[in-house]
């Protein structure tokens, strides 16, 4: 019996090692293949994918891709190129001077992509499929039906096609960059990086006080927000975390090797009995020297086991659980790329609101400039008999209603700068300050409609509820899985020994192995009711992609419409500043020849200064509704953004005149 007992054993460890041999070496075999196929689809999508338009440098890539063409993209292929190393963080104390501007951003990149490496993505491109119009993206998992050894499928919107790989690279940029950065660009960016270590932190007031500010340009702002932001941090982080709960979803597939050892000194309460019933019986047959002390009967005992065992079929829960890793993984990943977007777009605006109050600070002090000359000719005409009191006192209230402009103003530029400042996560002892010029950043080449149907392909919002409905599904699987069998063989091996003085024999070992089979009969409906609940968030994510369309429309149109409505407020605040001009200096050539008044004078130069502001506005707003529109689009493909022909500028301002302007 012995021998036929350990000829089960060992037969049926053989045949479970043989098993998971075979199950790890198909899954093996399957994520080599997933991986090359990611691989070839990742340096297709690098290829062909430029990196997209900002609204401050479009560069010029040809006029005839302004036809939106179906770009497949993956969740975070904009992300795909490695990210920096953090440098060594300077000593902010001994910082005395800003480090200049590079005169000249558009030198050639330090390091490009070789050409061998192109003419091979070029050549995987022209083989792959065209993507279909109602998916922009590659699903992140296929369906997992039986109970086969799944495969973890490797993942669209990662750099690294392994899914239980590292944390996606970081993405390149925020913005449509050189490709590479000028040496001073770069000087710049690694003296605002802001401190690695998030727990450290300013504790006096020395510490945070303002010791430097840093001229920086759009585009060195977008790289610094891609490494110190921390919502783009936290975004990699849950990725991360997201990786490693399908790792332990992938763990499932193999067997569990479990060794245990003890060592008791044990006496129980029915061993004592035992011991005590032992004694009266022998006093009762009057054998005395046959009684045990019961306190020395207590008994050292080392034991240990080791134990093989494997789920060989589960109904389905190992698949639906890694199914539903997986699609947690792309949802989050997904994230990655809205998060990235988002900022973007965050810097780009709050870039061009600082823009903004910083012109027109210098627009409110010009004007202060204008009434504080009012005010003197006011005055002379006055001693000179030929002006009134009325009017000089017209002239200073102006001059106090501009000065308090010029304090709200300023107020709101402080604002705006500290808010840069919070979205590039700056050092505590940096401030910063714009240094690209205002100017009209680009030209939108599509048409609202084509630019509607490109937003619904590139947006990572629609994806993410799709992912979620897969992922919501596979929970579906996973909660019903638990109504039926579950198999599972186990293997053990025991080792027990008695430690004492007298033991005559040395350890007892044993065996035991079998199967186990586990079925729920009946679980009062629990299982059913959260599949239900299952089916109704994938009804619920299923809402969400209309919900995420029509909201996805609405700010593509509204993009449009402001894009459109401040193109032509450009060209008539230009038209209206010269003639406002012209009215100024007419104005003052009536007042001072006493054929005009003062009150017409102020109006003029009132309106003067609106219509400076109104061109302000209308770039700048021409800016913001080019930069909404690249969000609400995302991930363009080249030549959607050309630049200007001809750069539109904000005019000269004109120095108020100085010296009596008495007639």
């Amino acid at each position: 019996m012995k021998i036929a007992h350990r000829a089960i054993a060992t037969g049926l460890g053989v045949t479970v090692a043989l098993c998971c041999l075979w199950a790890d070496a198909a899954r093996a075999e399957s994520v080599e293949a997933d991986a090359a196929a990611t691989l070839a689809e990742a340096d297709h999508v690098i290829a062909d994918k430029s990196p997209t338009s900002p609204p401050d440098s479009a560069a010029a890539t040809g006029s005839e891709s302004a036809e939106p063409a179906e770009s497949p993209h993956s969740p975070v292929n904009s992300l795909n190129l490695p990210k920096p190393a953090k440098p060594a963080k300077p000593a902010v104390g001994v910082v005395a001077t800003a480090v200049p501007i590079a005169a000249d951003r558009d030198q050639e990149p330090i390091a490009q992509e070789s050409a061998s490496q192109e003419q091979a993505s070029q050549e995987r491109a022209s083989q792959e499929p065209e993507l279909a119009a109602d998916s922009p993206r590659a699903d992140a998992s296929e369906s997992i039906g039986g109970d086969s050894a799944p495969v973890a499928q490797a993942n669209d919107s990662s750099s690294n096609p392994d899914p239980l790989g590292n944390v996606p690279s970081a993405p390149g940029s925020l913005g449509d960059r050189p490709e590479g950065n000028t040496e001073a660009d770069e000087l710049v960016i690694q003296r605002l990086e802001s401190d690695p270590n998030p727990l450290q932190f300013p504790t006096l007031p020395e510490e945070v006080r303002i010791l430097l500010t840093q001229p920086i340009t759009l585009e060195q702002a977008l790289e610094i927000g891609r490494r110190n932001n921390r919502d783009l941090r936290q975004a990699y982080l849950s990725i991360e975390s997201s990786r490693a709960q399908l790792r332990q979803a992938i763990a499932a597939n193999y067997p569990q090797l479990r060794f245990s050892s003890s060592l008791t000194d044990s006496l129980t309460a029915g061993s004592r009995l035992n011991l005590l019933l032992q004694n009266r019986a022998a006093r009762r047959v009057g054998n005395f020297g046959g009684q045990v002390d019961i306190d020395t009967q207590d008994q050292f005992t080392w034991s240990s086991a080791l134990e093989l065992s494997y789920n060989i079929y589960t109904s389905g829960l190992r698949p639906a659980n890694i199914a539903a890793a997986q699609a947690q993984l792309r949802a989050t990943e997904l994230s990655l790329e809205a998060t990235f977007e988002d900022l973007r777009r965050d810097i780009t605006d709050s870039y061009y609101r600082l823009q903004q109050e910083n012109e027109q600070l210098k627009i409110d002090q010009s004007a202060v400039k204008f009434r504080e000359q009012s005010v003197k000719d006011a005055q002379a005409l006055e001693k000179a008999g030929l002006g009134t009191r009325f009017e000089v006192l017209q002239a200073e209230v102006e001059l106090a209603n501009d000065r308090q402009l010029v304090v709200q103003t300023r107020d709101r530029q402080t604002q705006r700068r500290r808010e840069l400042a919070r979205l590039l996560s700056l050092p505590e002892a940096i401030d910063i300050q714009t240094a690209d010029p205002i100017a009209k950043a680009g030209e939108w080449t599509l048409p609202l409609a084509d630019s509607i149907v490109l937003a619904y392909r590139n947006r990572a919002e629609i994806e993410q509820q799709l992912a979620q409905r897969e992922l919501n599904s596979a929970q579906r699987r996973a909660r019903l899985s638990q109504l039926g069998p579950q198999l599972s063989a186990f293997a053990r091996y025991e080792l027990l020994d008695v430690i004492q003085p007298d033991d005559d024999f040395s350890l007892v070992s044993g065996y035991s192995t079998g199967l186990q089979l586990q079925w729920t009969l009946f679980d009062g409906g629990a299982a059913r009711a959260q599949a239900r609940q299952e089916s109704v968030a994938i009804e619920q994510a299923e809402n969400g992609v209309g919900r995420a369309r029509d909201r996805i429309r609405f700010e593509v149109e509204v993009a449009y419409s402001n894009l459109q409505a401040n193109a032509e407020n450009i060209q008539t605040s230009l038209k209206a500043i010269e003639s406002a001009q012209e009215e100024v200096r007419l104005a003052r050539l009536r007042f001072q020849a006493g054929v005009g008044t003062q009150t017409d004078r102020l109006n003029a130069e009132t309106r003067l200064t609106r219509a400076r502001g109104n061109v302000l506005i209308a770039i700048i707003g021409y800016n913001r509704a080019l930069a909404a529109l690249n969000r609400a689009v995302s991930n363009l493909p080249p030549g959607t953004i050309q630049p200007v022909p001809e750069p539109i500028q904000l005019p000269e301002l004109v120095d108020a005149p100085t010296g009596p302007t008495t007639p």
